[in-house]
């Protein structure tokens, strides 16, 4: 694309959002997406799950022929029989539990893997205006405490709902076979039951909400909080930062109890009942027993054992349709995350390799963030002649962090157009013009791990000789020498236990590992002293003689050592 034919309109992001209907919908089809690849395991799961209710079922058979054709009877020879049988499946049961749930906890950990992975890809891909209007605690919680909570019902509830079903089915069918007088009662009971959860469900969901998003302030409070340790300290704020927390964790105990309280009545109510129905199971069988009813003792302790053993699977299903309320709080958060639209791509003739030299050119460039009163910068045009060395100068908010945003294609411009190359900038992939057009930003972001597994980390494979060489051009080796194993020293957590002219040194060694076509050091050297940032910037004219330099500085640099001065913001007098 030549830059005579700009510019390219940018591909609006998604229109407004779908009905809740519909992006419910979408959020199913995401989900099961990375369930079906699991379908035979969870296949295996389900037929396990079946024979392990047969098993189950069938105890309740053998305890009446104990009763009945053993103990009544006095035949030892049926007592033996019938107690081996019931050994043998309660060591099946076990068996078949064992191997299902070795099968089921890995079925179920991919998925959830899987969909983090798939919702953490997304999140790179997001604008940076969107990390700046959203609490860290917050994003946090939605991947891993609201997308767990998704997971765990999608797989291992409705699992565990299959399997209390098929079980429940199939008790209500041994008792209806059993006694259909005692079933009639056990399906009155369990018609209340429905009625009182009915009354409970909206309750329990407004509480799982606004108990959700109290843990989200205090997750959120703390990310924070424990990031600025030392501005705390520095400002003797500690007893007023404990004083806040003590407040959101009130809040937090003011929900959580009324959300147990609720979830208590929904789950103790159907004890309530089961209670019932055992005395009503005994009282009423025993009195049809005595009214002359063929019932057999045998049967009526097998039907109170079906009955107790339907407990299980009705207290679980219970549980489900409570879990299913506090679940779709943890989906419409998943959702919403998932909604945020990333940057558009737009086909172009450049979607990977080198960027040819060439002229930076800049035509009536204007950007104005989301939200904001007025554009950051408008009418913006100039020309950076290829391999040239530009001090790009101005005041704090005259534009220059986000030109230079936008020449990363962090944002898009609302108005005007870049070119590199006589390419526009919006027609090359992303992947590879941050390959080629580098930014040292003024705060250098570290990872666990050594010093050269930071420098490395835009070219992992770069050779040894490479990274020393980049390491003694940024200065690092300065430091790095006094440092017990050299580069290979950890730095810990963001690398704290740099300073942060140290931290910045290691990120400008970083950036000229990448070698790229263009240069960009965004006060990347602000935390070193006049003579150190000259000599760092003297290394990079040295190390990479081809490459376009950008320096954005406050500093009075001396005009003389670079080719090009630019003034922020445009218009403004040199």
């Amino acid at each position: 694309m030549k830059a005579d034919a700009l510019p390219v309109a940018p591909q609006s992001p998604a229109a407004a959002a779908a009905p809740a209907a519909q992006r419910l919908s979408d959020l199913y089809r995401w989900a099961a997406g990375f369930v079906r690849p699991e379908r035979a395991a969870l296949g295996r799961v389900l037929l396990l799950s079946l024979l392990a209710v047969l098993a189950g079922l069938a105890q309740p058979l053998l305890t009446r022929t104990l009763i009945d054709d053993g103990i009544l009877a006095r035949d030892a020879g049926t007592v033996l029989a019938t107690g081996g049988w019931m050994v043998a499946l309660a060591l099946a049961a076990l068996a078949i539990g064992f191997t299902c749930r070795r099968i089921h906890v890995g079925a179920s950990a991919r998925i959830l893997h899987g969909m983090r992975e798939a919702l953490f890809a997304h999140v790179l891909r997001l604008p940076p205006d969107y990390f700046a209007r959203t609490r860290q605690g917050d994003l946090l919680a939605r991947l891993e405490g609201d997308l767990g909570e998704v997971q765990r019902f999608a797989v291992d509830a409705l699992l565990s709902a299959i399997n209390s079903l098929l079980t429940l089915v199939g008790t209500v069918l041994l008792l209806a076979l059993l006694s259909p007088k005692l079933a009639l009662l056990l399906a009155l009971l369990m018609a209340v039951n429905a009625a009182v959860l009915s009354w409970v469900r909206p309750r329990i969901e407004a509480l799982s909400r606004q108990s959700r998003d109290a843990g989200v302030e205090v997750s959120s409070f703390l990310v924070e909080k424990v990031g600025a340790v030392r501005c705390i300290q520095t400002h003797v704020a500690e007893s007023r930062e404990l004083s806040r927390l003590g407040g959101l964790h009130a809040t937090v105990r003011e929900r959580l109890l009324a959300a147990q309280l609720w979830g208590y009545l929904g789950g103790a109510f159907p004890n309530l009942l089961l209670s019932l129905a055992v005395i009503g199971i005994f009282v009423v069988g025993s009195l049809s027993m005595l009214a002359g009813d063929p019932l057999t003792l045998g049967t009526l302790v097998a039907f109170a054992t079906c009955v107790q053993r339907a407990s299980a699977p009705l207290h679980a299903l219970m549980g489900l349709y409570l879990q299913w309320q506090r679940v779709k709080v943890a989906l419409g958060r998943v959702d919403e995350l998932r909604a945020v639209p990333p940057p558009p791509e737009v086909a172009g003739d450049l979607l990977d390799g080198a960027l040819p030299a060439g002229d930076l050119v800049v035509r009536d460039l204007a950007c104005t963030h989301a939200g904001a009163p007025r554009a950051a910068f408008s009418g913006l045009n100039l020309t950076i002649p290829a391999g040239a060395r530009v001090w790009l100068r101005g005041p704090s908010g005259s534009g220059k962090s986000t030109f230079i945003d936008l020449l990363q294609r962090l944002i898009e411009p609302s108005a005007g157009w870049v070119s590199l190359a006589c390419i526009d900038l919006r027609g090359i992939d992303r992947a590879a013009l941050r390959r080629h057009l580098v930014v040292v930003s003024q705060e250098a972001v570290l990872f666990t791990g050594t010093l050269a597994d930071n420098i490395r980390y835009g070219r992992p494979d770069a050779s040894e000789a490479d990274v020393t060489a980049v390491a003694r051009a940024a200065g690092v080796d300065d430091f790095a020498a006094r440092l017990p194993d050299g580069l290979a020293t950890r730095v810990g957590p963001r690398g704290a236990s740099l300073s942060g002219g140290e931290r910045q040194r290691v990120a400008l060694a970083r950036a000229l590992l990448m070698k790229p076509a263009v240069l960009v050091i965004d006060e990347g050297t602000s935390s070193l002293d006049g003579a150190l940032e000259a000599r760092a910037l003297a290394a990079v004219d040295a190390l990479l003689p081809r490459t376009t330099r950008i320096v954005v500085s406050h500093r009075a640099l001396d005009p003389a050592q670079f080719d090009q001065v630019i003034d922020f913001p445009p218009g403004a007098p040199a």
